[in-house]
């Protein structure tokens, strides 16, 4: 089976799509979509390309790894436009607890669109009150995005018929003719666990928004030399992250062919891969790697990258990507290449050895 990988450059977000090929089957799959934005400059242009190409009239599989607006606003008109010919969508259907959510952000967000009216001051927006005022705005600024997913989430699910909306957990293998593909992560109970009945909306906000924190100052690679700091040992231990209920809750995807084992990982971090059951095996020696969430050192630490140990390894990120993460894995033995969507715009794997010639050095990284 040949593997082709087209990853948008969509800044600090995902928008993925999968050419699956062997013997005369095809099958085009869809992973996020980056924001609303988009859709109609990015997504639509390279999804009616490779249709085209393959004498398709919509991707057979889309797949929503989670609930964040930079991954699920792309797919809303993506499913409008192809819901018809979709084969299936892969989505968690919303925990009982996110519907309250859901309602409480869209209540949220009425009352404030409003030029006058009673405005009842919601909890959530004095949460922060006692941080200082560069965290401050950081977190608002957090809860913010977190508000506008909530009812993107429910918008997209409204849109799937039941007959092609499909949860997949841990080890489903949903298309027979496909089973080169299987589903990592999260295993069900887990994902459940994370969606807890009696937590309050004020507390969901808090969490989610904590992480804003550790992912707001990324390492460049000017600091990395200046400092002679050593990129695997920048990175940051398991219970010096945190990383939100919904990207832990991230599906996690593996492909397999003669060349080695693919992972598509959304913004999936250190504990979302250590709760797949036998995890130092599903995940040791990958042949290309989709570097988690956007390349931030939240998400992924030296004991990881060095179990991965991925051949190629694909980041899709901006502001948010972390040169150290990068960095790391290119020191590794097995590492060819490491590429970003930062310095190199839409990446497609695998690449010609022309492209990797033309390809700028001068971002540090290891291209052959």
């Amino acid at each position: 089976m040949e593997i082709k990988v087209t990853m948008l450059d969509v800044k600090d977000g995902d928008a993925i799509i999968l050419e699956l090929t062997k013997s005369d089957k095809t099958l085009i799959m869809v992973i996020d979509g980056g924001n609303s934005s988009c859709y109609e400059a990015k997504v639509r242009p390279k999804l009616v390309e490779i249709l085209t190409n393959h004498n398709k009239n919509a991707p057979d599989i889309v797949v929503c790894t989670h609930y964040d607006s930079d991954h699920i606003g792309g797919l809303i008109p993506l499913i409008e436009e192809y819901i018809g010919n979709i084969k299936e969508v892969w989505i968690h259907i919303t925990p009982e607890t996110m519907k309250g959510y859901i309602e409480e952000a869209i209540h949220i967000i009425n009352q404030k669109s409003r030029p006058t009216g009673d405005f009842k001051m919601y909890s959530y927006q004095n949460l922060f009150e006692n941080e200082i005022i560069e965290k401050k705005q950081i977190l608002k600024k957090r809860s913010d995005f977190i508000l506008e997913s909530l009812p993107q989430l429910k918008k997209l699910i409204d849109l799937i018929p039941n007959n092609k909306l499909r949860q997949v957990y841990y080890k489903d293998k949903p298309l027979p003719d496909w089973q080169e593909r299987i589903v990592l992560g999260p295993t069900k109970d887990y994902y459940e666990s994370l969606f807890p009945s009696k937590k309050r909306f004020e507390t969901f906000i808090k969490e989610e928004a904590k992480e804003a924190i550790l992912t707001e100052k990324t390492l460049t690679i000017q600091t990395l030399e200046c400092f002679d700091i050593v990129p695997c040992d920048y990175l940051k231990e398991d219970n010096q992250t945190a990383l939100t209920a919904t990207n832990k809750a991230c599906i996690i995807i593996a492909i397999d062919n003669d060349k080695g084992r693919y992972l598509f990982t959304g913004d999936a971090g250190i504990e979302s891969f250590k709760k797949i059951p036998n995890w130092q095996n599903e995940l040791k020696d990958l042949y290309f790697l989709k570097i988690p969430h956007h390349g931030i050192d939240n998400n992924i630490s030296k004991e990881i990258i060095e179990l991965m140990q991925p051949v190629y390894a694909y980041n899709s990120g901006y502001n948010h990507q972390d040169e150290a993460v990068l960095k790391c894995i290119e020191a590794k033995k097995r590492n060819s290449c490491v590429m970003s969507t930062k310095t190199n715009g839409d990446l497609v794997f695998p690449q010609t050895s022309r492209l990797f010639e033309q390809t700028d050095f001068s971002n540090g990284f290891r291209l052959r």
